[in-house]
């Protein structure tokens, strides 16, 4: 009987191992894989957030990198799918160094791809995530070759090349588009930043990424259960910026996380969070980036696109509802026993009452007390598991989601282009025109530069906060036109630099009477944006939470 052909990975991590026993051992432990997939032609994409991209290099563009290669020696940043560093391992490059952020790019390299030749020879030499701050110090002089996609992904590592290390450093959480911003800020402040992936890496590698990074705080945008124990285990402090709404139950720290800041977009949430263990809470209002929001001017290539009088950008939060829904009908039959089909039945009429009865009035949220009128005992058990998500938040979300819906298909008679996902297109049938997604950077701030009234549609249970979509448009000089709270009424004067609005008949009013007289708009944008740069942006309230760290 014959013994089975070892797999390329075997080989691979044999030769490895004789090698570097350490990286051996990092490869080998547990790591997210849901991030790359290949379609039913065989092509690679790559998940950024919720959306997917093409992954896969074309011949034209390895040839195009190699092509302005003069050195023998080469650092390969990113390898992708690895076709930059089969092309270099074809030419009469002496020695490649690669390194990669991604241990699953990694091991799929090394499981597709037989390097057992160039990594015995030592011609090939590989490193992972931390070991990029050993490349930096490597003597053998390298020329640079960049993966021209995982370079726009890579971002702070790829600062970190161009700008060396400094005393001060951070590990920022991957997360949310808004990480982008934090980092920079931090940058502002002298830090070097490095990704912190706790969401795709072993406790293991993020251990030994603090460790040899050196790093004296962690950020993140939003909390992930386990953090504050995380970086308390490892002698950081953490500071935490909350953005979003959680739908999961916050989990008690014990002992209190003394070492943490948690800084909260709404006050309601400040009482949470000390409750919770965490004493050191304090509101903190959102803010902008005018580096990244400012005025622009459209060309006439793009006035017909982005030049609009009535405009919306957001989530249509549909798909988000219905899973939120099927969770909580699930929750639900497990709770009530008996027969699943009864359950489900009594609990989607339920459901679809609430949503009903709450379009009588879109201004306030009455969930909770709509629910303790016939469901607080599986309320009660649900809010008592920690493991168990708050049914309270998921049929908000629920609620919210059918507002914004209602909200733009009434603005569909003043002719509103929306922007976002899918689900926006059934507006259309109203008068709204869906435009499709926006790109988050570049093409948010032509929307919002280009239109002559801005709407901003809250949550319908978050009347307590302003959203980062006001702070956003007012950089960019744009008008907007928000919902009034108290929150709002603390930063801004309605009729000064933005307007407000309490009902959607408010609302149509009001939007109608800017379309119509632009130069009020403009006037309070012009004047909306001196408020933010004076006021509230990002890097001032950062320099906040750093501040608090020493205090």
């Amino acid at each position: 009987m014959t013994s089975p052909t070892p797999s390329l990975l075997q080989r691979n991590l044999a030769v490895i191992k004789l090698r570097d026993k350490a990286l051996f051992q990092r490869i080998c432990l547990p790591v997210s894989d849901d991030h790359i997939q290949k379609d039913g032609q065989g092509k690679s994409h790559y998940r950024i957030h919720r959306t997917w991209y093409p992954f896969d290099l074309t011949p034209d563009q390895v040839q195009r990198s190699l092509g302005r290669l003069k050195s023998s020696h080469v650092f390969l940043f990113g390898l992708g799918r690895g076709e930059q560093l089969l092309a270099l391992l074809d030419t009469p490059v002496e020695s490649v160094l690669a390194w990669d952020r991604d241990p699953w790019l990694l091991r799929l390299l090394l499981m597709e791809h037989d390097l057992t030749g160039p990594l015995k020879s030592g011609r090939l030499r590989l490193a992972l995530g931390v070991d990029l701050l050993d490349a930096m110090k490597d003597k053998v002089p390298r020329e640079g070759l960049i993966h021209p996609i995982l370079a726009g992904i890579y971002t702070l590592e790829f600062q970190l090349l161009q700008k060396g290390l400094q005393e001060k450093r951070a590990l920022i959480c991957a997360g949310t588009l808004f990480v982008d911003d934090l980092a920079e800020a931090l940058q502002d402040e002298g830090y070097s930043v490095l990704t912190w992936d706790i969401a795709s890496l072993s406790p293991e590698e993020l251990a030994r990424t603090a460790r040899h990074f050196k790093a004296s705080l962690v950020a993140s945008i939003n909390y992930n259960p386990g953090l504050a124990e995380a970086c308390r285990a490892l002698d950081l402090r953490l500071v935490i910026w909350e953005i979003d709404p959680a739908t999961d139950t916050l989990q008690p720290c014990d002992p209190p996380a003394e070492h943490c800041r948690v800084f909260t977009y709404r006050r309601a949430q400040v009482p949470v969070y000390q409750a919770a263990g965490f004493p050191h809470a304090e509101y903190l209002p959102l803010a902008a980036n005018p580096g990244r929001r400012q005025p622009v001017e459209l060309s006439a290539d793009e006035q017909p696109r982005y030049r609009a009088p009535l405009s919306f950008v957001g989530a249509s939060m549909v798909a988000q509802a219905q899973q939120f829904r099927e969770e909580f009908i699930t929750e639900y039959c497990l709770w009530k026993g008996g027969s699943p089909d009864q359950a489900r039945g009594a609990v989607e009429a339920i459901l679809d009452k609430l949503v009903q009865d709450h379009r009588e009035d879109l201004t306030t949220s009455r969930v909770e007390e709509m629910m303790d009128e016939g469901m607080a005992p599986f309320v009660a058990t649900m809010r008592a598991n920690p493991e168990k998500p708050d049914p309270i938040a998921l049929v908000s979300e629920i609620v919210a989601a059918d507002k914004r819906l209602v909200y733009v298909a009434n603005l569909g008679q003043l002719g509103i282009r929306v922007w976002g996902d899918k689900h926006w297109q059934g507006t259309q049938a109203h008068g709204a025109k869906y435009m499709g997604n926006a790109g988050h950077k570049r093409e948010i701030t032509r929307i919002y530069c280009g239109s002559t009234v801005n709407v901003d549609i809250g949550r319908i249970y978050q009347t307590d906060m302003v959203t980062m979509r006001v702070f956003d448009v007012m950089a960019c000089g744009g008008f907007v036109l928000t919902e009034r709270n108290e929150a709002l009424l603390e930063l801004f004067t309605p009729g000064v630099e933005m307007d407000c609005y309490t009902t959607l008949q408010e609302l149509l009013e009001k939007a109608d009477h800017y379309i119509r007289n632009p130069g009020e708009a403009a006037a309070m944008a012009a004047r909306g944006r001196e408020a933010v740069l004076r006021d509230h942006t990002i890097s001032g309230r950062v320099r906040h939470m750093l501040d608090s760290l020493s205090g």
